[in-house]
């Protein structure tokens, strides 16, 4: 290491008292930042459908739903349409909620409360990181209106710092607020809560003053010393642990680890692509690909019928893969690249919720089914076929074999 660099850590990590209160507070022991709920949009939803349902074992009874709908009701508001300014706080302060029905998820509605009771449905979208997705709030809307005609809606905009919506019948409301709503009840109720509930209410507050909202101390903490110790911070940064690589590093063993090394060829071509390619279609020269496409929020795996000189090579097994759909599908034939199988493996929200050991317990259960099944059906078809493939005489079709 370059003198001057490590004079930069040395720096950051020797006399630091601003470091040293960072280190002393996340040092606190906390459920939520021990099982990784941290950023998870998924389980922060999952912790408030938890407090927002009467159901549910946290002795409050509908206590959390209704301070957290009066709460909303008194935000500034101004909704596009007047029908969603018709239910006030007084209402929700003088209602029975303990009929609500809460759902995650519902239609893709990260939170849903329906009260048949009250005739009323409120549906929560909450983004941590993550912003909106194209017309999502106006899908949902609508979804809300046709299928509780005969309820009032309230429609909640949860961000960490209260980002306003796209749309204007959504009501703004932030993380700070949820924190305090949380504080007062863990005050106002802690006998009634026990300690089990109590702890892992006050564990929550702390966890979205620590990382949830900018105004927080530990925020400011972080400023302070990212002011101060920018290039040494920046220089961490640059070599911090590469979520994609580690994926696509896995992967590589996880491949060699669990197929004969005798039968395939294993390329590792950077962390956005595998290949695990068959010894007799690479000896045999036919440029058909099985690959891992590994991106920072996705992963996929295909067979390609790659770029050839040989032509009549291409078109025939391309009209293999046609005559079998599935595991094929059905695909015009390119020039250059036609992917015949496709399937996903992660997705976007795998990402949101897991961390890489979860991540690559999802990719191992999936490969292992696909090595099993797919993968042997597609080797077999390709196998079987290959002597008319790489004939030259392309007046025998393959499907007349298949």
């Amino acid at each position: 290491m370059p003198p001057t660099e490590r004079a930069l850590l040395e720096s950051l990590i020797v006399d630091n008292e601003d470091l040293e209160k960072l280190e002393l507070k996340l040092a606190q022991f906390n459920i939520f930042e021990a099982i990784g709920v941290v950023r998870q949009e998924l389980r922060h939803s999952n912790f408030l459908a938890f407090l927002l349902n009467p159901s549910e074992n946290h002795r409050l009874d509908d206590i959390f739903l209704k301070r957290f709908l009066k709460r909303v009701l008194l935000e500034q508001y101004e909704p596009k349409d007047e029908k969603y300014t018709k239910i006030s706080p007084v209402d929700i302060d003088i209602a029975d909620f303990t009929d609500a029905d809460v759902r995650r998820e519902w239609q893709n509605i990260d939170i849903l409360i329906h009260s048949p009771r009250n005739k009323l449905v409120c549906a929560i979208e909450n983004k941590i990181d993550a912003g909106e997705g194209m017309d999502q709030l106006i899908k949902y809307q609508n979804t809300v209106e046709q299928e509780f005609k005969d309820c009032q809606a309230i429609l909640i905009y949860l961000t960490p710092e209260g980002d306003p919506p796209s749309k204007k019948n959504w009501r703004i409301y932030n993380y700070s607020k949820i924190a305090e709503i949380i504080d007062s009840i863990c005050i106002s109720y802690k006998s009634t809560l026990g300690t089990d509930v109590y702890t892992l209410m006050t564990h929550y507050s702390t966890l979205i003053r620590r990382h949830i909202v900018s105004d927080s101390e530990v925020a400011e903490l972080c400023r302070k010393i990212y002011t101060k110790h920018k290039q040494a911070l920046d220089l961490i940064f640059e070599h911090r642990p590469d979520l994609q690589l580690e994926i696509a590093t896995r992967i590589h063993e996880l491949v060699i680890r669990e197929i004969d090394s005798q039968k395939i060829s294993v390329y590792f071509w950077g962390k956005t692509c595998i290949a695990i390619i068959p010894k007799k279609w690479e000896d045999n020269k036919l440029n058909l690909h099985l690959q891992f496409e590994n991106y920072p929020k996705g992963l996929i795996i295909k067979v390609l019928i790659c770029p050839h000189e040989d032509k009549s090579i291409r078109e025939k097994i391309y009209k293999i893969s046609q005559k079998n759909i599935p595991p094929f599908q059905k695909k015009p034939l390119t020039p250059k690249w036609t992917t015949i199988y496709k399937k996903s493996v992660l997705n976007p929200k795998d990402y949101e919720d897991a961390d890489l050991e979860e991540l690559m317990n999802k990719v191992q259960e999936f490969w292992r089914h696909f090595i099993k099944n797919d993968f042997v059906t597609i080797e077999n078809l390709i196998n079987t076929n290959i002597d008319e493939i790489i004939c030259k005489d392309i007046s025998v079709h393959p499907e007349d074999k298949v």
